[in-house]
């Protein structure tokens, strides 16, 4: 029997033990799912209040334009807004450019954000869209975003706007993120497509991914749509009881967990009651036996008697001893059971409440308070940490119960050494541990720490009981004193006053600058600087400027003490208190006399002329067109002398430029002396003037006459000698004059008009005046023009080469030199002399000799495929500009290899000019293209400067006598003796001798008798197209040739 009872009892005991469990998990499981169902609609209803404020705000501006002007003023109105969205509303519009936003301080405005996906995918769900978590496109910030349409009057999607929510700082979730579920549960929000937390009672997982498809099969079924609650093994390898259910306006999951060891805490706890109380059955069931044989009675009796003294209060509440197993101890051991599931239930719930007390008043301190504990090999942890530990560390208190290290880690580098070594002389000597350091957060903030605490021994370890507190702003507010305290030291002078003006206190500068001590002006307002150069009305603006802007900033005159009046740069701002209202002003100012000195003289660097102090042509062209329109409303005439002093250059390069300085000067100066006070004297440059004349009245004749006798006026002064440091000199001009009036001129037509009129003074003979005359400009249009056909000319192929034999006596044409002529639509055939000047002036000559050069190099090569010409030689005329290229000689090479002409058939003709620069240049470039086999002849030898060192020094072939001295050879004795100079000289050098433009029997005669057998021109034939050649050629003989041309 007594068995049996044992094994009922414990039957019954593994029964309710199972019974009860499940009963439990299912209570707890089911009071889990309802909290978070409550916490889910909560977060439904706060999106669903944002978003339905967001479609309030589209009615509101439905049919106005997206634009800032339009919609900003609205958003300012409403500042409720940020209440319910931290990080402010946007309005974008189609293109995803910010229009408008609040708070305006984040400066979004102008920002575009059509690169980022929410935007292209609330535009795809026209216009209504929730976003998943992610990073602020600009901030960096981890957001989620509302989106809802801006409509057009006819409906149509203009733009759209969003409220943003920052989830790292405070926002509508906090609520449930920072409740607790029990003592270590938590709870979060998760987005199921990305599987990111959107919010978490840590902090830590914002933005963080859940676990993967397949770590946890429960977590899978919530994302994909089961409700309700279970227990599984979750990624850290914890067992925790978890409930899901989804928010309604977001798709998002609302989720609960709690460790299992917490969760069913009670239910381990009975089990092990039941047990020990099954054991202590079975223990006391073996002694009934006994106690019911000695006292059946007296355990009823005893518990009757414990039971009245408990209910009196003379007893505490404690279990009744148990020594029958009837139905006395049956009652006795409910009893004993019932007793001990109220005390637990008592404890328990002092406990919680204790607790709940600690963290509450905990929570109410500014900072963390704290238990740390040092393990006997250095690292710690925190057993106890107040929840403004995640406020300091962004860590949950929770994450460093076991190890410290990720707290340790922190610590800046620059502070560990100081840390630790603080640390540690307090564990050794168990004392105080107080010290400041920085941490450095993950997203690289940096915050300053002050911890203080005290140590007790415990075994190997050491304890700590302590607080730290974030002192940043602390340290801050050191550093902007510190800052404040330098910036008063600048050198710019700076005054502080109170807001009626009265000045507090200057610094330094302030002193250095005014002259002022800080005494004579401290308790005295700023018009003790006042210069009084400034209206009544400047003052006035000025103050206006600092009421409604608190600011003004610009240029003002003060007076020192010692009375001098000197510009400065002030600064004036107003500094606001607490409330808003002006407390003081601060004035910062630089003195800016030398700026303003300094930018007089670039004034004048920039319109006189630094040598004569005379108007430079940019004031001249600016007076000169102001003249030109005056002229014109007046009907008035006026002159324009342009004025250039004759052999200056000569001057310069005899006496010195710092003679033609002063004469210069000198010029300037009495030419100043010659004019009315309202006329005009400037220089150009080099020894260039300007003179202009208004008001010469309204006739021409009267005009002219007045500007002639200013003219002559100024060369008669101007032509008076000189004394330049103890020399005589006398000098002249020539002066060109245009006048002008109502016609459509410009400034530039002016000049152009009287420089050439002073060059037809210069062509006249210099030191007197010439008047422009239309035909000068006629002259200038003309050659404009045929500038510009020029440049045709070479863009369509106008351009072709003629060639001319060179005849070498009693032997067949061997030679033939390339002349120029253009085929032009206007003029017909034209010769060189009518074109090439100007193609020299205007830098096309370089692109005409390389065409020529190309041309005569192809027509080489294409004769050296006829045997009739394959012989021929082509001499070629090579300008100065030409030559003197730097590269010239690897264009010549370029030439004949891709035409493929024999280099010993091109002669090069060079002139005495070009040879007269960079002779040795010459020479090498003379050099490399002989190595090739290019020969040379000296073209027009003895028209210029004429020297025998060169012809030495050169590696010429041939002498060309000039056709200026062939033309009179037989009426001339100069030129015939020039002729036979000529010859006798190429005789002597070993040069061949040519001469050019025979047109006459007797002077190729002549020549022949002097030695010269080489003769070119008109005797023997014209210049002729290539074409023609091959036939002259063959009617050409060797012999009598000068006879039959001559009889022709």
């Amino acid at each position: 029997m007594l068995l049996a009872l044992v094994l009922t009892l414990w039957l019954a005991t593994l029964l309710i033990s199972h019974s009860l469990r499940q009963q439990m998990e299912d209570t707890i499981s089911a009071q889990q799912f309802s909290t978070v169902s409550l916490a889910a609609r909560e977060v439904d209803r706060s999106v669903r209040e944002r978003v339905q404020a967001l479609q309030s705000l589209t009615t509101q501006f439905k049919g106005k334009p997206v634009s800032t002007a339009a919609i900003q003023p609205e958003l300012l109105r409403r500042p409720i807004l940020l209440m319910m969205f931290n990080w402010g509303i946007v309005v974008l519009d189609k293109n995803g450019e910010v229009k408008a936003s609040i708070p305006e301080s984040l400066g979004r405005n102008g920002r575009s954000y059509a690169d980022s996906a929410f935007f292209r995918l609330a535009m795809q769900h026209g216009g209504r869209y929730i976003t998943e978590p992610m990073q602020g496109h600009y901030s960096g910030q981890p957001v989620i975003s509302m989106l809802e349409p801006l409509l057009d009057a006819h409906g149509k999607l203009v733009g759209l706007i969003m409220g943003v929510t920052n989830l790292a700082q405070a926002n509508f979730l906090d609520d449930i993120s920072s409740a607790r579920y029990g003592a270590t549960g938590s709870f979060f929000i998760t987005a199921p497509q990305s599987r990111r937390y959107i919010m978490s009672s840590d902090k830590q997982r914002l933005l963080k991914a859940g676990p993967p498809p397949g770590i946890n099969a429960l977590y899978d079924r919530y994302i994909n749509g089961y409700e309700g609650s279970g227990v599984a093994m979750s990624s850290r390898g914890v067992l925790e009881l978890s409930s899901s259910v989804h928010i309604k306006s977001t798709g998002w999951l609302m989720q609960s967990v709690l460790p299992a060891e917490e969760a069913f805490a009670p239910i381990h706890t009975l089990q092990h009651q039941l047990f020990a109380l099954a054991l202590l059955l079975t223990l006391l069931a073996g002694g009934l036996c006994w106690w019911w044989l000695r006292r059946q009675l007296l355990p009823l009796s005893e518990a009757t008697q414990l039971l009245t003294r408990m209910g009196d209060g003379e007893l505490p509440k404690q279990p009744l001893p148990v020594s029958r197993a009837d139905e006395v101890g049956l009652l006795a051991t409910s009893f004993n059971t019932l007793l001990e599931r109220i005390q637990r239930e008592e404890e328990k719930a002092a406990e919680h409440a204790a607790n709940r007390l600690l963290r509450k008043i905990v929570s109410q301190i500014p900072g963390v308070v704290f238990q740390y504990r040092m393990f006997s090999d250095g690292h710690g942890c925190f057993p106890f940490a107040s929840e403004a530990f995640y406020d300091i560390y962004g860590i949950r208190p929770e994450t460093v119960n076991q190890c410290a290290d990720p707290i340790r880690n922190m610590v800046h580098p620059l502070d560990r050494d100081s840390f630790f070594e603080a640390l540690h002389h307090s564990a050794q000597t168990l004392t105080q541990w107080r010290t400041e350091y920085r941490i450095c957060l993950p997203d690289g903030q940096i915050k300053w720490l002050l911890v203080d605490a005290m140590p007790e021994q415990d075994g190997d370890e050491v304890l700590w009981y302590g607080f730290i507190a974030d002192i940043s702003r602390h340290k801050s507010m050191e550093a902007e004193l510190r800052i404040a305290a330098t910036t008063f030291l600048t050198q710019e002078g700076i005054m502080v006053t109170d807001p009626e003006g009265c000045i507090l206190r200057v610094n330094p500068s302030f002193c250095q600058i005014t002259g002022y001590d800080s005494a004579d002006v401290v308790g005295k307002t700023p018009a003790v600087l006042s210069s009084h150069r400034h209206p009544a009305a400047f003052y006035q603006q000025l103050w206006q400027s600092l009421l409604e802007h608190g600011a003004w900033q610009g240029e003002i005159w003060n007076t020192r003490k010692n009375g001098e009046v000197f510009p400065e740069w002030l600064t004036i701002t107003a500094v606001k208190d607490s409330a808003g209202h002006t407390s003081h002003y601060v004035a910062i100012f630089q003195d800016i006399t030398e700026r303003k000195a300094a930018a007089d003289e670039i004034q004048t660097l920039a319109f006189y002329d630094a040598l004569t102090h005379l108007p430079n042509r940019r004031l001249l062209q600016d007076r000169l067109q102001h003249a030109l329109d005056a002229a014109r409303r007046q009907k008035a005439y006026g002159a324009l002398l342009f004025l250039d002093l004759d052999n200056f250059k000569s001057l310069n390069d005899t006496m010195g430029h710092d003679i033609g300085d002063i004469l210069l000067q000198e010029v300037a100066g009495r030419l100043l002396r010659c004019l009315r006070t309202g006329d005009t004297v400037a220089r150009l440059g080099g020894d260039e003037f300007i003179v202009m004349l208004e008001n010469l009245g309204a006739q021409r004749d009267q005009a002219m006459r007045e500007a002639e006798t200013v003219g002559r006026k100024i060369l008669a002064t101007l032509h008076q000698p000189y004394q330049l440091r103890g020399q005589d000199y006398r000098g002249s001009s020539s002066l060109g004059i245009a006048l002008f009036a109502d016609e459509n001129s410009s400034s530039e037509d002016i000049l152009k008009q009287a420089d050439l009129a002073m060059y037809q003074a210069k062509s006249a003979g210099r030191n007197t005046l010439r008047f422009f005359d239309p035909l000068m400009q006629a002259e200038i249009n003309a050659r404009t023009r045929l500038e510009a056909e020029l440049h045709q000319a070479l863009e369509q192929g106008e351009f072709s080469l003629y060639y001319q034999p060179q005849i070498h006596h009693g032997q067949p044409c061997r030679s033939v030199e390339a002349l120029l002529r253009w085929h032009s639509p206007q003029h017909g055939l034209m010769l060189p002399a009518a074109f090439i000047a100007l193609a020299e002036q205007s830098n096309l000559i370089l692109a005409i000799d390389h065409w020529v050069l190309q041309q005569a190099c192809i027509q080489l090569a294409e004769w050296a495929k006829n045997p009739a010409t394959a012989g021929l030689s082509i001499a070629v005329n090579v300008s100065a500009r030409q030559f003197h290229q730097a590269d010239f000689v690897s264009r010549v090479s370029a030439l004949l290899r891709e035409s493929g002409a024999n280099p010993t058939l091109l002669k090069l003709e060079i002139t005495e000019s070009l040879l007269l620069m960079k002779l040795r240049d010459a020479a090498c470039k003379m050099n490399s293209l002989r190595a090739m086999g290019i020969t040379f002849a000296l073209d027009d030898f003895g028209t210029g400067y004429s020297s025998l060192s060169y012809l030495k020094q050169l590696p010429l072939d041939q002498v060309k006598i000039d056709r200026s001295f062939v033309r009179d050879v037989l009426e001339n004795s100069n030129d015939a003796a020039i002729c036979k100079a000529v010859i006798a000289l190429g005789q002597s050098l070993g040069l061949a001798v040519i001469a050019e433009g025979v047109e006459t029997s007797g002077q190729y005669d002549f020549m022949v008798a002097q030695g010269c057998l080489a003769v070119q021109g008109f005797l023997f034939s014209k210049a002729m197209p290539a074409s023609q050649l091959p036939g002259w050629l063959s009617q050409a003989q060797p012999h009598g040739m000068a006879e039959n041309a001559a009889a022709g």
